[in-house]
């Protein structure tokens, strides 16, 4: 191969090795009394569409799939909700709690 097609090839190999996945982890806790609420439905809105449900601390975990992250990683949407409460969108949540308002 000449060098003149590895220049070129280069740029291309590195913008497309470059993948990776944007992930969200926190705690979901009643916007009143702060308390955790657990089996809260978690679903990502964007790339994947990952479903989880909170544990008993209000715990929860999820990521997008993996894709391309030039310039930067995918964005994350994710939606939070419980029966009784009002459902709640978060857009590129890295780790926080998220205070659900009761109906």
């Amino acid at each position: 191969m000449n060098r003149s097609r590895v220049i070129l090839l280069f740029p291309i190999l590195v913008l497309t090795a470059c993948e990776g996945y944007r992930c969200s982890v926190g705690t979901v806790r009643d916007a009143q009394n702060h308390l955790p609420l657990d089996s809260v439905y978690v679903e990502v809105l964007t790339h994947g569409h990952e479903k989880a449900y909170t544990d008993s601390t209000g715990t929860f975990y999820v990521c997008n799939h993996m894709s391309g992250c030039v310039p930067d990683c995918k964005d994350i949407v994710v939606r939070f909700s419980k029966p009784g409460y009002v459902p709640q969108e978060i857009k590129n949540l890295d780790s926080a709690d998220v205070l659900l308002v009761k109906e």
